[in-house]
């Protein structure tokens, strides 16, 4: 018998060859399948996006002879063109027209390559992406540009619907336009979108409507940037290149944001004046998932426009290591999906085409649509707000320390000497009153004992009770910093698309606070009431998070979008009220409004982008009559004087943060490290800018805004109800014009007549 040595190391090295070989052929097999799937289209799916004899989107505008009436209200027309499915609305008493394309006068000249021609002449514009291959770059099409085409062109009662074809992207889009009382309205049915290989991103429909060039007219572009700003029309504008894309409701955290550092959104608002023509959009549904979107002239065309963005995905980080932080950037897989996505364009005649016309059509439509009831003035005098700050914590070298600021017993003390200066119509928010203060959330009750406790709790708002003054306590339940409410992170952490658990870092010396995922705080929030109830507050101050946050959530357990989460905060908001009878939130987006009572520390500001040319109280003008609210702190303005009289123009009401006699020093603590909150160094400033803005606005409380314009650079003139006028000066000069005499840095009230 012959005896073989067998060479193990060659073998083993064999037998790795054979199996490295094997595993290059099934990856292969796998990769080269999925590649198929991304390039080769199923061939069942082929006649989809096929024209089967449909015309073919041709380029240029619409022929003004090819529009049809299709619809017919007591004054307004809506005329369609079925070959481009382009529209007109006329207003029947002037005749005035706007259209949801380019205005043909000035068509030929302009000026942007053909395939941004294309696009903006289209009545729809996609943005797409291939979702399947992360290192792909998003692109945008329109009709012409896909070789698209329209698909069952249908009359309906109040309008038209039809489908928009992009063959090149294998996107079908259907949409529905109707007219109604006042408005337009522009539709995308969702659960009837069609796409192949490629990812929807975005749709801009009909985003022209309405725009036109700077040509010497008097026009701007209106934004819910903050309080409200324009861009007015220019044909030389610096940077032109610059547009502005921002989201309804603010940025979702559980996707990538760009931080601009912008205001948040917080009205589904926009629109465009041009000459005594204007229009108001207002997104009426789906606003959750939806962008502002704006071009001044020069940006994207020689038009001015903006446009609703509807959003389909969003980019956000794949995170692949933790501690290294590395990933990629990539597209969420499946397509948000709204109940509806509709926006209505109002037009306006010419008397009421301005801001202020603007606002007003969105009020009414609060009012009659939304369910929000206007004022009713029931105290002669306007109230005052005051919040008192408990207590709150700071780093200490081995455990934080408690910092006192404000106890139960000083707290009375505190009311007690301003109600003696003759300020009776008080408010109160009390801040800071849970263990361990200010900045600790999670497990509110029962109140520090530090502080008072329960018991010294309940004594004070029984003080304030019997003078006639609400008592509400301040809570944060978007976010968690102890593990109280049986809340664990791992499990009912707010997570984004990757999976992580969010987290806010307020202060690099505090450990980070958890975002809560919306579902779980529902309930925490319907366990608490009882306990506020207890006490005898008056309601609920939801501070910085239910009104504010909408952050879709991927935790498993308690999964929400963004528009789940509104409709989670709205429920909070109903029951919250139903069981305490009232509740104050600050700076709030508009879907809480209907269950508030007060809107506190509301934005005064905007963006500051260099397109923008001027800031204007849009949603001050809405809010005026429907509800009270403040702007910032006035012992915390960064130009006192000039503030005050802002506060005066906006028609907004004071409001001071202030803590007791005996504070502890807040200066290091994790929130309020504010120079001084002592009331003892605020009240004489505190009783003489209330005595003012009192005699300036007690008597209009429940009075909408009418109108507001500049008389003068840094001069302002704000009319509430029909004749009741405040003009404020912001000048180092006085103002004397007109017959109307303004001290620098001052204000005048004028009551009855009109300024010329």
């Amino acid at each position: 018998m012959t005896t073989v040595k067998l060479n193990y190391k060659r073998i083993t090295k064999l037998v790795l060859i054979v199996i490295l070989l094997a595993l290059i052929g099934w990856v292969s097999l796998v990769v080269g399948g999925l590649w198929n799937k991304q390039v080769v289209k199923p061939a069942n799916d082929t006649g989809k996006f096929e024209a089967n004899g449909a015309s073919l989107y041709k380029e240029g505008l619409p022929a003004e002879e090819r529009f049809e009436l299709v619809a017919e209200t007591d004054t307004l027309r809506l005329f369609a063109d079925k070959t481009s499915a382009h529209f007109q609305v006329m207003n029947k008493e002037t005749g005035s027209i706007w259209r949801s394309y380019p205005d043909p006068k000035y068509w030929q000249e302009e000026t942007v390559p053909a395939t941004w021609k294309n696009n903006l002449s289209s009545p729809v514009m996609v943005e797409y992406v291939n979702a399947k291959n992360y290192k792909s770059s998003s692109a945008t099409t329109s009709l012409i540009e896909s070789q698209g085409y329209l698909e069952n062109f249908q009359n309906t009662n109040a309008g038209f619907k039809v489908t928009f074809v992009l063959p090149k992207v294998e996107i079908k889009i259907p949409i529905e336009v109707s007219l109604h009382k006042d408005y337009v309205e522009t539709r995308i049915i969702d659960a009837e979108i069609v796409e192949g290989a490629l990812s929807l991103l975005n749709v801009k429909l009909y985003p022209l409507f309405g725009a036109q060039p700077s040509v010497g007219q008097e026009g701007y572009i209106l934004l819910p940037d903050g309080s409200g700003s324009l861009i007015h029309f220019k044909s030389d504008r610096l940077m032109q290149q610059l547009t502005y894309n921002e989201s309804v409701y603010g940025q979702d955290l559980s996707y990538y944001n760009e931080n601009t550092g912008r205001q948040r959104i917080a009205m589904p608002v926009y629109g465009i004046k041009s000459g005594d023509q204007a229009f108001v959009a207002i997104i009426s549904q789906g606003e959750a998932f939806a962008n502002v979107y704006a071009a001044p002239s020069g940006a994207v065309g020689q038009s001015n426009w903006t446009t609703t963005e509807w959003q389909y995905r969003k980019r956000f980080f794949q995170s692949v290591s933790k501690s290294t932080g590395e990933g990629f950037y990539t597209y969420s897989g499946d397509k948000f999906l709204a109940d509806a996505r509709a926006t209505r364009y109002y037009p306006l005649l010419p008397e009421k085409s301005n801001y202020v016309g603007m606002a007003e059509v969105y009020r009414n439509y609060l009012i009659n649509e939304q369910g929000v009831k206007p004022l009713e003035a029931t105290e002669k005098d306007i109230p005052l707000f005051l919040d008192l700050v408990g207590a709150d914590i700071e780093k200490g070298l081995f455990s934080d320390s408690y910092l006192k600021a404000t106890t139960t017993d000083e707290a009375a003390e505190l009311v007690g000497e301003i109600y003696s200066k003759g300020i009776h119509h008080l408010q109160i928010h009390f801040s800071g009153w849970q263990q361990d203060g200010y900045s600790t959330h999670g497990g509110y009750f029962p109140v520090d004992k530090r502080i008072g406790g329960d018991s010294g709790m309940k004594s004070f708002i029984s003080f304030a009770h019997a003078l006639q003054i609400p008592v509400y306590l301040t809570a944060n339940y978007t976010l968690n910093t102890n593990g109280d409410d049986r809340f664990w992170w791992r499990r009912d952490g707010l997570r984004n698309l990757a999976g992580t658990v969010l987290e806010e870092q307020e202060n690099q010396d505090q450990d980070a606070a958890v975002f809560v995922s919306p579902k779980f705080y529902e309930k925490v929030v319907a366990r608490d009431l009882n306990d506020y109830k207890s006490l005898g507050a008056d309601g609920i101050y939801f501070e910085d998070g239910i009104g504010q946050q909408v952050n879709t959530d991927f935790n498993s357990r308690y999964q929400a979008s963004r528009a789940d989460v509104v409709e989670v905060q709205r429920s909070i908001l109903e029951n919250s009220k139903k069981s305490l009878g009232s509740l104050v939130a600050n700076n709030v987006n508009f879907y809480a409004l209907n269950e508030l009572d007060h809107i506190h520390r509301l934005t005064d500001d905007y963006s500051y982008d260099v397109f923008i040319s001027e800031e204007i109280p849009f949603v001050q003008i809405v809010l005026h009559g429907l509800r009270t609210y403040t702007l910032e702190w006035s012992n915390l303005r960064d130009e006192y004087e000039d503030e005050f009289l802002r506060s005066i123009e906006y028609g907004a009401y004071p409001a001071y943060v202030l803590s007791g006699n005996h504070a502890d020093d807040l200066k290091k603590s994790y929130s309020l490290w504010h120079y001084s909150l002592n009331y003892k160094d605020w009240i004489d400033d505190l009783t003489e800018e209330y005595t003012k803005a009192n005699a300036a606005l007690a008597a209009v409380q429940d009075q909408f805004i009418t109108a507001h314009r500049t008389l003068a650079p840094q001069v302002k003139e704000t009319v509430f109800g029909s004749s009741y006028r405040i003009v404020v000066n912001y000048n180092e000069t006085d103002y004397n014009k007109d017959g109307v005499f303004v001290p620098a840095k001052d204000f005048v009230v004028i009551k009855g007549g009109t300024t010329p």
